[in-house]
């Protein structure tokens, strides 16, 4: 399984355990501490609560000594797909959308989201920081901005400020001023508040072309093969041209090579 549902019961085995071995357990939960789980023998299976997000650490180990550890992670309660499954579904054949990559193909999508923004800009709505030098009268942030919860700078709350078309301006629209010199934090909400079709249709055919390269299944021949059919985002991740010019009305200012 590719990844755990927040909140889910997540049932993880030791394929390879001895024979007739009693078996133990550790569980580390994403924080370091420990986590609890039942061990059924006759299985060699474990079952535990996923109530946190993050990377899980499991120890088995045997009443003769042998350690056996392996990992797992727990999605957040928001894990930024870009597009739903039943989209990606879509956009694959009907012999791969099958139950067989239903769960992989969500790590598809999740994986699918940065590499789409790396081109585009934020497109999924979520919190982030923006850091920039203060001393001056207006910062530039995303375009994409929706809103600006806090303004802080070197840790100190700034409350004379407005926003317009995505610029963080100090002061107010009636009397205009200068942010105080130092770092200047600006917490926003950036993104978009429904993907574009473009941005979904190019998200849709970047899952596909991993999914086609990750998961042949005997479709080895059709897996493109000229290097000039692939296309290299600002931060230099090669996907295919289409996916490029499906976003090219939403791209961000930045360079393709």
């Amino acid at each position: 399984m590719s990844s755990v549902d927040l909140g889910s019961m997540h049932t993880i085995e030791w394929t390879t355990r001895p024979d007739g071995a009693t078996l133990t357990v550790e569980v580390i939960r994403p924080d370091g501490t420990p986590g609890t789980a039942t061990v059924d023998q006759a299985t060699g299976k474990a079952t535990l609560l996923a109530d946190m997000a993050g990377r899980w650490r499991i120890s088995w180990g045997t009443d003769t000594g042998l350690l056996y550890t392996d990992v797992f992670d727990v999605w957040p309660e928001d894990p930024r797909f870009i597009i739903s499954v039943e989209d990606a579904v879509e956009g694959l054949s009907a012999q791969r959308a099958n139950k067989v990559y239903m769960d992989d193909l969500r790590l598809y999508i999740a994986a699918a989201t940065p590499v789409i923004e790396d081109i585009t800009g934020p497109m999924v709505l979520s919190t982030y920081t923006f850091e920039a030098n203060g001393g001056s009268a207006s910062v530039v942030l995303s375009w994409a901005t929706q809103e600006v919860t806090q303004v802080q700078v070197d840790g100190v709350p700034v409350t004379d400020w407005y926003i317009e078309h995505s610029i963080l301006y100090a002061g107010t629209r009636q009397s205009s001023g200068v942010f105080p010199q130092g770092l200047l934090t600006a917490t926003v909400q950036a993104g978009r508040r429904s993907i574009p079709p473009n941005v979904r249709l190019a998200a849709r055919e970047l899952v596909r072309h991993w999914v086609q390269i990750g998961k042949q299944g005997g479709g080895g021949s059709t897996v493109r093969q000229d290097p000039t059919d692939d296309v290299f985002t600002p931060s230099g991740f090669a996907v295919p041209r289409r996916v490029v010019e499906l976003c090219t009305p939403h791209e961000q200012i930045g360079g393709f090579a």
